[in-house]
């Protein structure tokens, strides 16, 4: 077959329908992290410090999932999403039990 007719490389004819999952929508993914970005400017201002940072952080994981979604395009691969998501939290709590007991304070008034 003369493949200098077609734009497809050589060893494709067609491409397959399945493999094109279209473009994000790239303006309203922006304005949505500028509107994130905003809400934890504004969770810092008018929070306590204890509070704002949880909320802060939970912001930052919203923006995180966004991006990761969007630009890294794993919206269309939920299950590996699912495995890499729990591999991390397994490795990260696997990390702060560890260091754990270092770390805790130990009265040695108490120890007989």
């Amino acid at each position: 077959m003369n493949h200098s007719t077609t734009n497809q490389p050589p060893g494709k004819e067609f491409p397959d329908e399945q493999d094109y999952h279209g473009h994000s929508n790239y303006r309203n993914v922006f304005l949505s992290l500028l509107l994130l970005m905003c809400v934890s400017l504004a969770i810092g201002y008018f929070t306590s410090p204890m509070i704002g940072v949880g909320l802060i952080f939970l912001v930052a994981l919203l923006k995180a999932g966004l991006v990761v979604a969007n630009f890294m395009h794993l919206k269309f691969e939920p299950i590996l999403v699912f495995v890499v998501v729990c591999v991390v939290l397994f490795i990260l709590l696997s990390f702060f039990l560890g260091v754990f007991p270092d770390i805790v304070p130990i009265n040695l008034d108490n120890v007989k």
